[in-house]
């Protein structure tokens, strides 16, 4: 097996005919089929940036791996490890029983988990897109092989889904599902949070609760917030724009809350925010920062416009 079918096929550019054919060669080698996988994590470790959008770096830690690569029989990677780790500082990518065999194509599936401060790219198999926020973790398939294509979410990520409507795309999260076909729509589902957003940026999904007890169309231009604690689901009109900012580096907020401004702020740059004033919690701000820019930097501005103090002690940010 050449080296440039495995890459395509990784890159989802094999025909159907040389997917069967690729398939065929890795069941007959479980040797190989052990090195393929070890090849498939440096790949998708590779397509981890530190910023959306940033393939050029992508395409450069892939190509560092690729020097390391012994080409004998099998595809042995004596240090991919230290090229992945020089490249892409940050990130943990876990692959879970992949390449499980032709005849178990359910249980093969992937984890890939993003750290603080870093953000994720990935195909899935039938081509839709996903980006990953920090602090954010998404469970997918190797092949979708049901009626319906299933993925688990924790955190925020911003899904291009290719078009299939005979075969229904659900993502699912702790408290609530959101069911599409083919559109592009961000969900913020952070378990810390006390809500679950849903922003549509174009085509039609449809949110609705684990208990199937109520459930919303979201159309373009809106949000659809489930709130955790009420159990309920509201929709209103919303500047897309601001709730997909994260994905071209930017954190745009429009009189959002300091409480929320510091979750997301720690997500970030891994710090801890104490309000030692709870009505501080309350206060509202609008503004847009550049992920290039320090914390204090922004700390400074928040300090100003929200009419507040703040204090930084290690990785502690205290509000007063």
């Amino acid at each position: 097996m050449e080296y440039e079918q495995l890459s395509k096929f990784f890159a989802g550019e094999l025909t159907s005919e040389e997917k069967e054919t690729f398939w065929t060669s890795l069941d007959a080698d479980n040797e190989l089929l052990e090195k393929a996988a070890q090849l498939k994590n440096s790949w998708a470790t590779a397509q981890l940036v530190s910023a959306p959008g940033d393939k050029k770096t992508a395409l450069k830690a892939w190509r560092k791996i690729n020097a390391n690569i012994n080409r004998d029989k099998y595809f042995i990677l004596p240090r991919w490890r230290v090229a992945v780790a020089a490249a892409m500082v940050g990130i943990i990518f876990a692959a879970s029983l992949f390449f499980a065999g032709r005849e178990k194509p359910a249980t093969a599936y992937h984890t890939l988990t993003v750290l603080t401060g870093q953000y994720a790219q990935l195909t899935l198999a039938d081509g839709s897109e996903v980006w990953l926020n920090s602090r954010s973790k998404v469970v997918y398939p190797e092949r979708f092989t049901s009626a319906t294509r299933e993925i688990q979410l924790e955190g925020e990520a911003l899904f291009k889904v290719k078009s299939d409507s005979k075969h229904p795309f659900i993502v699912k999260t702790e408290t609530v599902n959101v069911i599409a076909t083919g559109t592009q729509f961000n969900i913020s589902a952070y378990p810390d949070d006390k809500s679950v957003a849903v922003s549509l940026i174009e085509g039609v999904v449809k949110l609705y609760s684990v208990d199937n007890e109520i459930d919303c169309e979201v159309k373009p231009g809106q949000i659809a917030v489930y709130d955790k604690l009420k159990k309920n689901i509201s929709s209103q009109n919303t500047d897309t724009d601001i709730q997909i900012s994260w994905i071209h580096g930017e954190y745009r907020f429009r009189e959002m809350a300091l409480e929320d401004i510091a979750k997301r702020l720690e997500r970030i740059y891994g710090v801890v925010f104490v309000f030692h004033d709870e009505t501080l919690k309350q206060r509202k701000f609008t503004g847009i920062f550049d992920k290039r820019q320090s914390i204090e930097t922004i700390l400074r501005v928040i300090e100003v416009s929200a009419k507040t103090q703040y204090l930084i002690e290690n990785d502690t940010v205290h509000f007063k």
